[in-house]
């Protein structure tokens, strides 16, 4: 009988992002839905949100250097279809979206 493994808390997440990370899907997915709690971080120019259906949400960010490259201002409401990657912000243990482009 095996032992079972014991990780820390850090160890967990950072596993469970390797795991997220190489699944070849995730790493380079389209999403369609609305933005909901946008917050535009203007000393970062990093931009939050939350991505919504009519059924769930996902966290997402999109870093000023893709923001830079945006052609309109995004806004709660606006129906949008995202590229980008799933991956798990180990801090915090949450799975979220990183947005690379916004149409």
């Amino acid at each position: 009988m095996n032992s079972p493994l014991i990780l820390t808390v850090t160890q967990l997440n950072s596993y469970a992002r390797s795991v997220v990370e190489q699944d070849s899907i995730l790493n380079n997915v389209f999403v369609i839905g609305e933005i909901s709690n946008f917050v535009d971080h203007y000393r970062s120019g990093h931009l939050y949100m939350s991505i919504k259906d009519s059924q769930s949400v996902i966290s997402a960010v999109m870093f000023a250097s893709n923001a830079s490259r945006l052609k309109f201002r995004p806004e709660n409401g606006m129906s949008v279809i995202i590229r980008g990657r799933v991956s798990i912000y180990e801090r915090d243990g949450r799975y979220q979206l990183y947005i690379d482009d916004m149409q």
